[in-house]
């Protein structure tokens, strides 16, 4: 059966089904907020009055990533969230900087991220390496500003960790997500998973370079991996993983006997894939994206920019680190990795 939904659905008694379409002026300053005006009321919610009349300006450090242009577009442009404006931008070159402020409209580019610093109410750090992302928000996080970090948050979970501690200890609000997982037919289909039994498999498929220089499998790898934490509460234990040439397969193995199955696929233009195989019956679904990508993520974390209300918690984006840790691991060496545990934050 099909339907405008982007999924394929078998039932053993056709009960129902969802199925598959086949698939610059100077601003004004604005003074920056230090940590004293945010206070934590419990884990995960920070309460902070706000009180502005303008726009709240938000400063992107990283132009390199498609991304920059994409948000400041949606935000500047095409004014899809009220209320915020992207006002000052860092680019790893000049031309990168140049090329996203004029495709986002963004009025003032710096020299160095921290000179945003007085200038802007809350920061994007966006760069193609995960590396690069919270060395880069540090400075932020330290000024007591919310960052939002592009995906993936980093590429070493111990680091992760301790961030997000220091920015708990300083009471800062940081989050981080893939935009797959902000999708419609990603929350859709998680939706539609209660009605297949207890998941037995989910296989993914999309662009991974297994070797790529931002970061190996963390840089594209991120969007397959973030979708298991949408659609299965199940915790990972470990991967195994092979090769064949510049593709290759990766298996999550879970605590409840459920598996993963992520093709990473070079240069893969035809998007992501995902079937969900359980008791009861399985979906498949192409995954159709939004006519915006960007724009339910934009309004999550600028939601947070504004209450000081973090919308997920810390494992949702860590957990994916430590998955993509141990895939690497398994496709650098051959061997089945354990998944590294969360400690508690």
């Amino acid at each position: 059966m099909t339907s405008a939904n982007g999924w394929i659905t078998w039932r053993p008694c056709c009960a129902w089904g969802f199925s598959a379409t086949t698939s610059p002026q100077k601003s004004g300053s604005s003074s920056s907020r230090s940590q004293q005006n945010w206070t934590p009321a419990r884990e995960n919610l920070y309460v902070r009055p706000l009180r502005r009349e303008n726009s709240l300006k938000i400063g992107i450090v990283g132009a390199e990533n498609t991304h920059t242009a994409a948000i400041a577009k949606t935000l500047n442009v095409d004014g899809e969230v009220p209320g915020f404006q992207v006002t000052y931008v860092w680019g790893e070159t000049d031309e990168f900087a140049k090329k996203a402020a004029e495709a986002g409209q963004i009025p003032n580019i710096v020299k160095n991220p921290e000179d945003m610093l007085g200038h802007v109410d809350a920061a994007i750090v966006d760069h193609r390496h995960g590396k690069y992302h919270l060395p880069a928000a540090r400075p932020f996080v330290e000024a007591g500003l919310p960052v939002f970090i592009d995906k993936p948050f980093c590429i070493d979970l111990a680091e992760g960790v301790e961030f997000v501690r220091y920015a708990r200890s300083k009471g800062v609000p940081v989050t981080s997500h893939s935009a797959m997982s902000t999708q419609k037919s990603t929350l859709e289909l998680a939706e539609a998973l209660k009605g297949i039994g207890r998941i037995r498999s989910i296989v993914t498929a999309g662009p991974v370079e297994i070797d790529s220089q931002y970061g190996g499998v963390y840089f594209y790898g991120i969007h397959q991996v973030a979708l298991f934490h949408e659609l299965t509460k199940a915790k990972p234990a470990s991967v195994s993983a092979v090769r064949t040439g510049a593709d290759g397969i990766a298996v999550i193995s879970f605590d409840d006997g459920s598996t993963g199955v992520v093709h990473c696929l070079k240069d893969y233009k035809a998007g992501f894939r995902v079937s969900v195989f359980g008791d009861a019956g399985a979906l498949h679904s192409d995954l159709p994206r939004d006519e915006n990508i960007y724009l339910t993520g934009i309004k999550r974390f600028c939601g947070m920019f504004e209450t000081g209300k973090e919308p997920v918690e810390p494992e949702s984006y860590l957990l994916p680190v430590a998955i993509l840790s141990a895939m690497q691991e398994a496709f650098d060496t051959g061997k089945t990795v354990k998944v590294a545990e969360i400690p508690k934050i």
